[in-house]
């Protein structure tokens, strides 16, 4: 009899209509949403991905930065070791340098010269006369090696004026050789300095 009441009254078939009308609210409202959410996560997925690519790619750019970086810092200690620090030094390079200029020479490049084997020349001291021994005529050398790029006109006019300078300096060697088409030279000077004993 219960049974005949939900029939007679229409509870069943309002209670089966709001069924259905739940079910078509969730396929037609919810279901897109759904689909948009997922969508989104396959994209923060993706980017995601591509962050810790980009997260690996600039730890390796830091570690060789890292290793450059000791490289220069190795070098500036061992350049700092073999020239002496003084204002002089520094009046020097920007003498060489003015030149360089002056005399357009292409490709610039100014270093502490090494042994023949490859290792670095340090201050030598000078067994002339006036080294005496209270020290006060003690002469040091450091040998630079200049690198450039130039015509053979520029290389005698930077040649010119080496011995114009205001400091001591001694031309050791001079290297020419042509590599693709243009002319390569390579200086050895020798710079004197007054040391301590």
């Amino acid at each position: 009899m219960r049974l005949d009441l939900w029939k007679k009254e229409g509870i069943l078939p309002l209670a089966l209509g709001l069924l259905l009308l739940a079910a078509a609210s969730y396929f037609l409202l919810f279901v897109p949403e759904l689909r948009a959410i997922q969508a989104l996560k396959a994209d923060i997925a993706a980017k995601d991905a591509e962050v810790t690519e980009a997260l690996k790619l600039r730890a390796t750019v830091a570690e060789s930065r890292t290793g450059e970086t000791g490289l220069w810092e190795r070098r500036l200690r061992s350049w700092e070791e073999r020239v002496p620090s003084s204002p002089e030094t520094e009046r020097l390079l920007a003498a060489i340098g003015e030149q360089a200029v002056r005399h357009n020479l292409k490709s610039f490049g100014l270093t502490v010269a090494g042994e023949p084997q490859g290792q670095a020349a340090p201050p030598q001291e000078s067994g002339g006369e006036g080294t005496g021994t209270d020290g006060k005529g003690r002469m040091l050398e450091t040998r630079y090696r200049i690198t450039f790029r130039s015509t053979y006109r520029d290389l005698a006019d930077f040649l010119e004026e080496i011995p114009r300078m205001r400091r001591l300096l001694t031309v050791r060697s001079v290297s020419i050789k042509e590599d693709s088409g243009a002319m390569v030279s390579t200086i050895e000077i020798s710079a004197w300095y007054r040391g301590t004993p």
